[in-house]
């Protein structure tokens, strides 16, 4: 077998890790706030291939400086702004693990990392030896032949896309891997400020290539262009495209200084490369640190800690049915998943269930698939949804499956089988997003699970709210060092991506047992994480509780009227059409008001609108939201263009899209509540975000209207009131605080009286706006700037009214001032109830740059504030549910928003059910002022009454 090299650009992937993992959401950073998302990715990867490629020989190529083709054409790369030293010291640490690896990172004064990757890969050739090259530049294509491969990464954290001779030809449409060379000559690069051949295009430039094979055969050729177009684009450019073709040519004869030999894989000493991932605290790699060399010296060794070996089983008899329910039943806990159709477990059809009893045993039960398939293919009606506990009968599809080899067993048989160990709360259950399965299961077969102990993404939010991915599968990587197989690898991506009834029961079987296995594995590791960082009772006594309730909420759904919405959709489009002509006509001509760059013209061309301090886009001056804000007073066309997008976004975003979400089945819609979707702890919602129904303008209140009781039921409403300003109140223990809520004063009003030094019943509305706006504006850290920009005040205004608030509340500056120290101190803040979020942007010597700190300050007050009025609702979900259900009510919550919760309740509960939920919610928790609940009851969510 030919040896095998394994060459590694390393700037272009350190670059890609970077930037497709440095948001918010993703950034990875140690205890002591260095940043390290770059040096993960790229060690990742470089472990995930070392594994998959096992290779003779490992090498990385590093960029040095400047180059030749700067030389040859100064403006290259001229554009690319310098890496930001977040991603200068990562390197640093990358050339630190590659050498601990004792793998040599290879340059050449003069040269790029393609020119070197390139030599080397000649090199190896010449020897008789096969090339991978791990890349994130497409550029490097140009060097595939059939010793010389190279390997793509997808995406943020997905796969690689492995390019040979046929893989390049049907990408690029036929063209060979050296024609990339004429190609990129000829269409430019912008990354590498390479303009091209103007005029000249990818489809042009590919069906020239595919006639004429090189740029020298194009213009040898052009009389036979028959193109007049294209004949001018080219016309006496052949000298500057055979420029471009030099520079964007990789040198493969650069003098390197270097043997293939002083590159042997595997020559390392494995505990100074467990001591950098220490350091680095790249804890779930420790797994993953190989031990022996690569092909050429045997077998490579077993890792450091032996691998737990897998024993997954297909359920496909009821001898094995009944042995998986004794092994839970001696077990007393499992993880379970399921495969299904959907991500929508409201529409999704259950294809099958995998358990894990212990690490490394997980079996799978498989129950659907191939119906689905079969069912399009006759054309037939959907399988009947269950109505009750057994009910639904074996159908003849169902049977048909297990008849023709399928391997499953009748889906009654496995629900009865399944419910007493599902339902059984003395046996305690694990899962990923149990909430997903959870309404799975009672959705399919009516069983509602109990005994949920452990859900793996909760725990791994509670832990680190702010982490990278809470995903089962990045998880497994960095905990326990387990890569899995990718969904798509499965049921495909795009056009072709298939559903899951569609894939053998073979290749389901060992995905989903792994699923199962791999939930287990980790509840240990996340119970450590849970009680060293004092998080255990958070996350047992509120999190957890919550989840069934969410999947019930969930099922609940919500009526909608349909038919209000379609007229409030031609009601807004007839709207849109007057503001559109009025807008036509102070432009003093039609245009399209959709075009960015047709409205830049006549904003800033044509009307003269002030440019100054406006950004520039490709299609003009930016027409953003707030630049038009900023805009707004400087002509009477800006606000009209506000208006105009505020309805077309009220009327896409929601009155045309809610009508196609209600479920077909239940004739309800039915929204999916995120618990791990913020990192305050406030719970969020999708399909449809009900976060974001617009409640301040009369035509986003409208849309509440939609929201509809069914027929002889209504909507009671409790809301907090001020929840976050009487949190503020407790946390500062500010005595005028404390006395405004005490008295039940207005407390907007209150803090205008102390503020412009005035009797409270003196104070005017517009004065107790401004209040209210630093009320609030303080919890979200703001500043001088940020009132003045949300209130008639200027800055000088705006700062002598923040003063004069501390005046008053002296209390309240002095613990916003000490929640900034200890967010700087210790790194991260809590709640009342322990609930954490983390900041090491402001912790360690190497911190964030001053944009990012202002942030994570403003982010590391409200913290607290928020986060506790989202513990206390939660508490008040869970003890409202179990008092309405312990009282045989009927009444349901239905729908959660911010500090708000709406029961769904018959009319004759709603003086006993109004009484329970004030006072259960009034007195969720104790603070040192009264909480107080806000109730509306009405048959819709806009036109509700005071209760």
């Amino acid at each position: 077998m030919a040896s095998k090299v394994l060459l590694i650009d390393g700037h272009s992937l350190a670059y890609r890790a970077f930037y497709a993992t440095s948001h918010s959401r993703n950034v990875m950073t140690t205890s002591k706030g260095e940043w390290t998302n770059a040096v993960y990715v790229f060690v990742s990867k470089l472990l995930k291939i070392w594994r998959e490629e096992r290779p003779d020989y490992i090498v990385v190529a590093f960029d040095v400086g400047k180059t030749f083709r700067h030389e040859q054409y100064p403006e290259y790369k001229a554009q690319r702004a310098k890496a930001p030293d977040e991603l200068k010291y990562q390197i640093e640490r990358i050339y630190q693990v590659i050498e601990a690896f004792g793998i040599p990172a290879v340059t050449c004064e003069g040269y790029e990392a393609d020119d070197v990757l390139g030599t080397l890969a000649r090199q190896a050739s010449e020897r008789g030896m096969e090339t991978i090259i791990l890349t994130g530049d497409t550029d490097i294509l140009q060097l595939v032949d059939e010793r010389v491969r190279v390997l793509i990464p997808r995406g943020r954290y997905g796969d690689e896309s492995l390019y040979g001779p046929p893989q390049v030809a049907e990408r690029y449409s036929g063209l060979s891997p050296k024609q990339l060379i004429d190609l990129k000559a000829l269409v430019g690069d912008p990354s590498d400020n390479i303009p091209g051949i103007k005029g000249i295009g990818i489809k042009t430039a590919t069906s020239l290539l595919q006639k004429y094979g090189s740029i020298e055969g194009i213009f040898d050729h052009l009389d036979e262009i028959k193109s007049k177009r294209v004949r001018n684009a080219l016309n006496g450019r052949r000298e500057e495209a055979l420029r471009y073709k030099d520079l964007v040519k990789i040198r493969c004869d650069v003098p390197l200084d270097f043997e293939l030999e002083m590159a042997r894989a595997g020559e390392f000493d494995r505990e100074r490369v467990a001591a950098v991932f220490r350091e680095l605290e790249f804890n779930s790699l420790l797994k993953r640190i190989p031990e022996g060399v690569g092909r050429a010296g045997g077998e490579q060794a077993a890792q450091h800690e032996p691998e737990i070996e897998t024993n997954y089983v297909v359920v496909d008899t009821p001898e094995k049915l009944d042995s998986l329910i004794a092994e839970i039943r001696r077990s007393g806990a499992f993880a379970f998943d399921t495969e299904t159709t959907s991500t929508n477990p409201m529409m999704a059809d259950l294809v099958g269930v995998s358990v894990a009893t212990a690490p490394g045993r997980a079996w799978y039960i498989p129950v659907g698939h191939g119906i689905s398939a079969r069912r399009a293919a006759t054309d037939e009606e959907e399988l009947p949804l269950f109505s009750g506990r057994g009910e639904a009968p074996v159908t003849d599809e169902v049977a048909m499956v297990s008849e023709q080899g399928e391997g499953q067993l009748p889906l009654s048989t496995v629900i009865a089988t399944l419910r007493p160990v599902m339902e059984d709360e003395q046996i305690a259950k694990y899962a990923h997003n149990a909430c997903f399965d959870m309404t799975v299961l009672a959705q399919t077969g009516d069983i509602w699970v109990r005994g949920l102990a452990f859900d793996t993404m909760i725990a791994a939010w509670v832990v680190d709210p702010a982490g990278r991915s809470h995903k089962l599968k990045v998880l497994a990587e960095q905990r326990l060092g387990v890569t899995m197989t990718g969904i798509q690898e499965l049921i495909g991506r795009g056009k072709s991506q298939i559903t899951m009834d569609r894939v053998s029961v073979a290749r389901v079987a060992p995905y989903a047992c792994a699923d199962a296995d791999m939930t287990l594995r980790l509840v240990e590791p996340l119970s450590e994480d849970l009680r060293e960082r004092e998080q255990w009772k958070l996350f047992t006594e509120i999190e957890m509780p919550l989840v069934p309730i969410l999947a019930r909420m969930e099922m609940a759904g919500v009526r909608l009227d349909v038919e209000y919405l379609h007229q409030m959709s031609q009601e807004l489009l007839e709207q849109q059409r007057e503001i559109e002509l009025k807008i036509h006509k102070l432009a003093g001509h039609e245009f399209n008001v959709n075009s960015t760059k047709q409205l830049s013209k006549v904003l800033f061309e044509e009307l003269g609108l002030p440019r100054q301090g406006i950004r520039k886009t490709a299609h003009g001056y930016s027409t953003a939201a707030d630049v038009l804000t900023l805009l707004k007073d400087k002509h009477p066309i800006v606000p009209l263009i506000l208006e105009y997008r505020q309805i077309a976004k009220l009327r896409s975003t929601y009155v045309e899209t809610l009508p196609t979400l209600v479920n077909p089945r239940t004739g309800r819609l039915h929204t999916s509540y995120n618990q791990t979707g913020t990192v305050t702890g406030r719970l969020s919602s999708s399909n449809p975000n009900l976060q974001n129904i617009p409640i301040r303008t009369e035509m986003g209140r409208k849309i509440r209207r939609a929201f509809v009781a069914e027929e002889g039921w209504l909507f009671l409403a409790a809301d907090y009131s001020q929840i976050e300003l009487r949190i503020l109140a407790h946390v500062s223990q500010d005595p005028e605080l404390l006395t405004a809520f005490h008295k039940g004063e207005d407390i907007h009003a209150r803090t205008a009286a102390a503020v412009y030094g005035i009797p409270i019943e003196e104070v005017t509305k517009a004065q107790r706006r401004i209040a209210k706006t630093v009320n609030f504006g303080l919890i979200y850290g703001q500043s001088a700037y940020g009132l003045s920009q949300q209130t008639e005040l200027d800055y000088g205004e705006a700062e002598r009214f923040i003063a004069a608030y501390f005046e008053r509340y002296p209390k309240v500056k002095e613990w916003l001032e000490s929640t900034r120290q200890l967010a700087y101190a210790q790194g991260y803040v809590e709640t009342l109830l322990g609930r954490r979020r983390y900041f090491p942007e402001l912790k360690g010597s190497r911190r964030a740059y001053a944009g990012q700190r202002a942030a994570a300050e403003r982010q590391a007050i409200n913290a607290p504030i928020q986060g506790t009025a989202a513990d206390i609702l939660k508490i008040a979900m869970i003890r409202l549910d179990e008092r309405l259900r312990a009282d045989g009510r009927r009444a349901r919550m239905v729908l959660q928003v911010h500090d708000e919760v709406v029961l769904e309740l018959p009319e004759e509960e709603l003086e006993a059910v109004a009484a329970v939920t004030r006072e259960v919610m009034e007195h969720a928790y104790t603070l040192s002022v009264p909480l107080k609940v806000d109730m509306e009851v009405g048959q819709n969510w806009l036109d509700m009454q005071p209760w």
